[in-house]
Formats: C-alpha cells, structure tokens, sequence
C-alpha cells in the first residue's frame, strides 16, 4: 500500500458501510461510491474485499498491539510486567471491540466474523512478542517454558476467546472460574509465582 490517505479513505468507507449493513451485502463498488473514488483505484491497494475487511478490523487494534510493542521493548522492564501488558492489550483490546459494536448495525453473521477476524488479528500480532517475552522468562529464571512458540500462541487462544463475551458464550461467573484454572496451569507449568498473574481477572 503506497498511499496512507487513499486506503485510510477506502478503510474509512468500509467501516462507514459495515455499520449500515453487512459486511457480504457490500460491494467494491459500494466501497467506491462511498470513498467517491474509481473501482480500479480500490484493487490497486487491496486485493479484495476481504482483504479490506481485515484490515478495518487491524487498523482498530494497531494501537494497541503497537503500544504493547513499544512497551516490551523497553530493556528495563522484567518477562512477568512484559507479560503482563500483552494480557492486559488483549483484554482491552476486547472491551472496545464490544464498545464499538454497541454503536452499530451489525447481523449475526457479520458480528461473528468480526471476533474470528479479532482473535486471528491478535493471535498473529501478539505470538511473537509473547514468545520473545517467554524467552526473557526463562533467561531471568522468573518462566519456564521449553516451547515459547506453541506455549505463546495457546496463551492468546485462549486469553482471546475468553475475554470475548461474544465467542466465550459463557456467564461471567464462568468466565472467571475459567480465567482462574488458566492462571493456575500458567504458574504451575511456567513456574510462576503465586498471585503474580491475578490481573488477568481484574476489571
């Protein structure tokens, strides 16, 4: 993409549309219409439509996954507070997008898509930099874990759907006693200190 005003303005579109209709009714041209700019000019930034509808869902969450970024990147700061703020990106990453949903129209369908489309966002952003954080863990000797990777990515899995009160379909009664047998397996198997990883629950 070479030029961020032009996909911001076909983005903004899309988002404008998504929240009059579903995301399958809306066509390029729509799209287009809507952005008062040529159906060619919206394929020479986006490959589809698709394409464009993931990255609406990106461009919601990119602050917070570069905030998170910015922030683990900093030397001084130990693996358990670097952890502590992806948990924390994916929880309030959560909350605005139900925030966002509050004020708009959107089926069933289109509003399920969103969350897979959220999770898959998060999940690919956020594994590498939970997994580096693993790492620093297992360097400082506060985490120990032989699979950084796999251990990362089936952290925000289950983080990501869990704090998702579309797709977790469950009360917050469950929810919590869920959250609570996650952070007992995550001390247990990383060895982490006790009460270090009550936050995750915490409003």
């Amino acid at each position: 993409m070479h030029n961020n005003k032009k996909t911001d303005l076909i983005l903004d579109s899309m988002q404008k549309l998504m929240q009059k209709k579903e995301a399958k009714s809306i066509s390029v041209s729509d799209i287009a219409k809507e952005a008062g700019i040529g159906k060619g000019s919206i394929y020479y930034y986006f490959k589809s439509k698709e394409e464009i509808v993931d990255a609406v869902i990106e461009r919601s969450y990119s602050d917070a996954i570069k905030k998170a970024e910015e922030l683990v990147q900093n030397p001084e700061l130990d693996a358990q507070t670097k952890m502590e703020i992806i948990f924390r990106t994916c929880r309030d990453s959560s909350i605005e997008l139900s925030r966002q949903e509050a004020g708009s129209y959107l089926e069933l369908q289109q509003s399920a898509l969103l969350h897979q489309q959220y999770i898959y966002i998060m999940i690919r952003n956020l594994r590498p930099i939970l997994a580096d954080i693993i790492r620093q863990g297992n360097q400082e000797g506060t985490i120990t874990c032989k699979s950084p990777e796999e251990a990362a990515e089936i952290v925000l899995i289950i983080l990501t759907i869990k704090f998702d009160k579309y797709l977790s379909n469950s009360d917050t009664i469950q929810a919590q006693k869920t959250l609570d047998v996650f952070t007992y397996m995550l001390e247990t198997s990383f060895h982490i200190e006790k009460g270090r990883l009550d936050y995750i629950w915490a409003e």
